[in-house]
C-alpha cells in the first residue's frame, strides 16, 4: 500500500464518523455546547472543513478554496479564517447563527474537492516542503488565520505536503470529531456503535 492509498482508506473512513456523530442529535443539541468548556459540534464541523479547505487547495496546491464559490454567504458565515484561536463568544456566535443545511453541503464539497486533488497530485508533490514564504501568505496575507495567530507558521513550515495530507485531512479532522464525540455524550447521546 502506497501513501496515497493509504490516505483515501483513511479518509473514507472519517467520513463515516462524521456520519455517526450527527445520528439523533437537534439542530439545537448541535449548535450548542452544555459544558463551556466544549465547543458546540457546529463549530468544530465548521473548522474542520475551513481547515481541510485551506490547507488542501491553499497549500498543498495553491489552488482555490471551495469557500469562493459563494460558501461564505450560503452559510451565512462571513469569514475566511478556519477558527485558530477563536474566543469563546465567537464560536458560539458563529454557532448559533451558521446554516446548517449548508454547513453539511459545504463539507461535502470539501471533500470531494480534497478526494479530486489527492488523486491527481503527482507523486514527487508529496514530498515538496512548505516554506514560510508559502505559509504566511496563506495563512496570514490572505486572512487563514487571525492576526495573533502568527504562530501557526513554525510548526507547518519544512513539513512536506505528504505530511500536511495526513494532518489536515485525518489528525487534525479525527481529533475534533473526537472532541464532538463527547460534545455528543454530553448532552446525553452515547456513541451510536
Amino acid at each position: 500500500m502506497d501513501a496515497k492509498e493509504l490516505f483515501f482508506e483513511r479518509y473514507a473512513g472519517f467520513q463515516d464518523y462524521v456520519s455517526f456523530l450527527l445520528m439523533e442529535l437537534t439542530d439545537e443539541q448541535i449548535r450548542t455546547a452544555p459544558d463551556p468548556a466544549v465547543n458546540p459540534i457546529a463549530w468544530t464541523l465548521w473548522h474542520i472543513a475551513r481547515a481541510e479547505d485551506l490547507g488542501v487547495n491553499r497549500l498543498a496546491v495553491d489552488g482555490k478554496q471551495v469557500l469562493d464559490d459563494g460558501w461564505t454567504e450560503r452559510m451565512e458565515v462571513p469569514l475566511r479564517e478556519i477558527g485558530t484561536g477563536m474566543a469563546k463568544d465567537a464560536v458560539r456566535d458563529l454557532s448559533s447563527r451558521i446554516v446548517l443545511a449548508e454547513l453539511l453541503a459545504y463539507r461535502t464539497a470539501v471533500v470531494a474537492r480534497t478526494n479530486d486533488v489527492v488523486a491527481k497530485l503527482p507523486d514527487a508533490a508529496w514530498d515538496e516542503k512548505l516554506t514560510p514564504e508559502i505559509l504566511k501568505r496563506v495563512f496570514l496575507k490572505e486572512g487563514g488565520v487571525p492576526a495573533q495567530a502568527t504562530w501557526i507558521v513554525d510548526p507547518y513550515t519544512d513539513q512536506t505536503k505528504g505530511w500536511l495530507l495526513g494532518h489536515i485531512a485525518l489528525t487534525h479532522n479525527y481529533y475534533h470529531v473526537g472532541q464532538a464525540f463527547v460534545v455528543r455524550s454530553l448532552h446525553g447521546l452515547p456513541a451510536p456503535w
